[in-house]
């Protein structure tokens, strides 16, 4: 089932993107106007599910018959029977809208107002799929995000939701990216640890990076 979040749910720090995005006094009245839009369009949605581990060795996991091949998602899932596969979106209501302003300053704000949006939109899904499942303490792997599973995974995620993802509105490219471009995908297992996806992610420079690269054998 996909889930939207409710406009008096949208409780996005509005001061805090006027600051960061430094609006000036004689564009504030325009970014007011843009922003309540925004906020009046927007749809987010998310979408997730419990799946059984079906199968499992050193380079790879099965889940209900999907193998992703990966031995980060292999080691990190053994001591667990599920996993917990997602997808979070702006949706595709405001994403539409942000395509159609010319203004690239507008577009601009638009596109931090959106990235905002998945922001709470993750947070509220991560709530939902815990209260569901009573889970506990949770880890998450993304396609593309670890040294040995690719964005191409996007496509195994993907088939794990089947149909429902449709429902969403998010669009998987050729190239494996998602549009509305403000989406995310994973796949959520308990654990005991404190893992994050940036232990295993070599870009460098990245401004959502949590957790230092830890160098694999591999690397040596």
């Amino acid at each position: 089932m996909v889930f939207k979040l409710k406009k008096e749910e949208l409780t996005i720090n509005k001061q805090a993107i006027i600051e960061k995005l430094r609006i000036s006094e004689d564009d504030i009245d325009e970014f007011n106007e843009i922003y309540e839009k925004c906020i009046n369009i927007a749809c987010p949605k998310y979408l997730f599910a419990k799946k059984e581990i079906t199968a499992i060795d050193e380079d790879s996991v099965q889940i209900e018959g999907i193998t992703i091949k990966s031995r980060i998602a292999s080691k990190n899932m053994r001591n667990t029977g599920y996993a917990y596969p997602y997808v979070v979106t702006c949706g595709h209501e405001i994403y539409e809208f942000a395509h159609s302003i010319s203004d690239p300053f507008v577009s601009y704000w638009i596109d931090h107002i959106m990235e905002q949006l998945l922001y709470l939109t993750m947070v509220k899904m991560k709530q939902h799929m815990k209260a569901s499942y009573n889970l506990g303490k949770t880890a998450t792997v993304n396609p593309g995000s670890t040294v040995d599973w690719p964005i191409s995974g996007q496509s195994q995620l993907f088939a794990l939701l089947s149909d429902e993802i449709k429902d969403t509105g998010i669009i998987l490219t050729p190239s494996f990216l998602m549009l509305p471009n403000k989406s995310a995908s994973g796949v959520v297992f308990v654990t005991e640890e404190d893992y994050m996806n940036c232990q295993d992610c070599k870009r460098k420079n990245c401004p959502n990076r949590r957790k230092e690269y830890i160098q694999s054998a591999d690397d040596k």
